[in-house]
């Protein structure tokens, strides 16, 4: 049965090929839209699965399609990736020296001719910055590229230095909780 991610994130890319699963990629057009009146975690939740949909429905024949999201939040506010520099810095400046919450939202659909079965699941962690000087700051935002990670940094990257511990599970902060959509595989191949 193929297997289709729903993301066109390399990282996810990557982790997938790390744990040796042979899949193609179908990226998911729809707009990430957030409903102010649910938690963050529930927006997280729908975004993944209506991403996974959309992808099922460009789809054809029996597979299985790989969906997730991947936000931060910190205080019960989603800290989405910066829109220029002045929000990177922002940003960073919002998480120095604290600790917030990485919360990967998987969804899994297994289609098999007119069947499909639902998995949908989160992973939460917590992760501790140091306290970042404007140097720092200023060395992340202009040499790697903030731009399109939520939170505006990268734990896999260069930016680990600044990590004091995290709680939890790495490569679900990295955007894609391993353990958890092994665990989905295996229940429903």
């Amino acid at each position: 049965m193929k297997i289709i991610l729903a993301s066109q994130s390399k990282r996810r890319q990557e982790l997938l090929k790390q744990i040796g699963l042979n899949y193609e990629v179908v990226v998911s057009s729809g707009e990430e839209i957030f409903d102010s009146t649910l938690a963050p975690i529930q927006n997280c939740i729908n975004v993944s699965y209506e991403k996974a949909l959309e992808v099922s429905r460009k789809t054809k024949g029996d597979r299985i399609i790989i969906s997730c999201d991947t936000i931060v939040v910190k205080d019960n506010l989603v800290i989405g990736k910066p829109k220029d520099e002045e929000d990177a810095y922002r940003i960073l400046s919002l998480l120095s020296g604290t600790s917030h919450e990485v919360i990967s939202c998987l969804t899994v659909l297994k289609i098999v001719g007119e069947e499909k079965e639902e998995y949908k699941t989160y992973d939460k962690s917590l992760v501790y910055f140091d306290n970042l000087t404007k140097e720092e700051m200023d060395d992340w935002i202009k040499n790697h590229n903030p731009y399109d990670k939520a939170g505006g940094y990268a734990i896999q990257e260069s930016f680990a230095k600044h990590i004091v511990k995290i709680e939890g599970d790495y490569y679900s902060i990295v955007g894609l909780p391993l353990n958890k959509l092994y665990q989905i595989l295996k229940e429903i191949n």
